[in-house]
């Protein structure tokens, strides 16, 4: 599913919101996955008892992030619109979506991605697909946001009723995707302690949408401490880099700039960490994950190819097709538009997008 959508804050959160209320409005329910989801997001959208727990969380995102309150608003008043959709969301309930892997029934359940990233003498061709323990509908976005001063444009990919960029995105200078990290199910105990003090996941995301350079995207991090623990690959058009994001750690913000040649592959544990700390309940999958995932590209040596051995390795891990919501081929071409191809389980016409060129094909 592709929309282009312009606005302030509250209008592009007013009409992403008024999306997937038709959406969901008009899906067949007779789809077992599709009545799944309507019933689960129906539970969330309009379910006020996170409200106790989640509200010093609300407030500091609102503190801080006070353009976000008013997406958030928007989107809310957005899905009410939808007068088909059969119950009405409420603001702590759109929030709790807003949380992503924040919620310890999801969180303690399988969560992956899976990247890689090969350098040429081109760019940096960044191969990502969205994968969970099923299938969700995603929504590539192109956005223009329009700011007091000026008109920001950049692409967003995102789950149902989450903030844009929730699953990847891309502005005119980069493009970036996000590798969920575990944690043990005390230590996500000992985080949500401090959540008044902290900004959810995917704020980081959409803040991103915004930026321009990796030091913007560094002083985020350095400056607000977030939910949970995640992973990023950010690729400009001469430069990549991984970031590490380790939440309560004396050094949370962790940022790698990969160079010269060679493969780069991540799933959903940090590389070379054996703290023991960041894990999910199944520890090996996303090990096992990622030696398949580096066994089957360790011989490319073009963009085309990372693109076509990325695919084989979806379609023939075991049970992860059906796991998948979509994957996503970013070039990043020196002196060129940021292009990106992809494609999507809920619509499996392949699709390209760019920035620069206001298209979504």
């Amino acid at each position: 599913m592709e929309i282009m959508l312009s606005g302030n804050h509250f209008e592009i959160g007013r009409n992403l919101g008024k999306f997937w209320g038709d959406y969901f409005s008009r899906m067949d329910k007779r789809d077992k996955r599709n009545n799944d989801h309507f019933n689960n997001y129906k539970e969330w959208l309009t379910n006020d008892k996170t409200r106790k727990r989640n509200i010093g969380l609300l407030k500091n995102m609102g503190k801080h992030f006070p353009a976000l309150l008013h997406e958030l608003i928007g989107m809310n008043i957005g899905i009410n619109e939808s007068k088909k959709l059969g119950f009405r969301s409420s603001l702590y309930g759109l929030f709790t979506c807003w949380l992503a892997e924040s919620d310890i029934i999801s969180f303690s359940e399988y969560n992956g991605c899976s990247s890689a990233i090969f350098p040429t003498k081109n760019g940096f061709p960044l191969a990502h697909s969205d994968e969970y323990e099923e299938q969700f509908p995603l929504l590539v976005a192109d956005i223009s946001l329009k700011k007091a001063r000026k008109t920001i444009r950049f692409i967003s990919i995102s789950h149902p009723f989450q903030l844009l960029g929730s699953a990847a995105g891309m502005t005119t200078r980069f493009a970036f995707q996000g590798n969920s990290i575990g944690c043990s199910k005390d230590k996500f105990e000992k985080l949500r302690e401090t959540w008044p003090e902290r900004i959810p996941k995917t704020v980081f995301t959409r803040m991103m949408l915004e930026m321009a350079s990796i030091n913007e995207i560094k002083s985020l991090y350095r400056n607000y401490s977030s939910t949970l623990p995640n992973h990023h690959y950010v690729v400009f058009r001469d430069k990549a880099y991984s970031i590490e994001i380790r939440p309560s750690d004396s050094k949370e913000l962790r940022v790698k700039e990969l160079r010269g040649k060679g493969l780069h592959i991540h799933t959903n544990h940090f590389l070379n960490d054996d703290s023991g700390l960041w894990v999910f309940t199944d520890e090996e999958e996303s090990v096992n994950r990622f030696n398949s995932l580096n066994q089957k590209m360790e011989q490319v040596e073009s963009s085309k190819q990372v693109r076509n051995k990325f695919l084989e390795f979806l379609n023939g891990y075991p049970g992860l097709k059906n796991r998948t919501s979509g994957a996503f081929f970013f070039t990043i071409q020196k002196g060129r538009p940021l292009l990106c191809e992809g494609e999507l389980s809920y619509d499996s016409t392949p699709f390209s997008i760019s920035v620069n060129r206001n298209s979504i094909q």
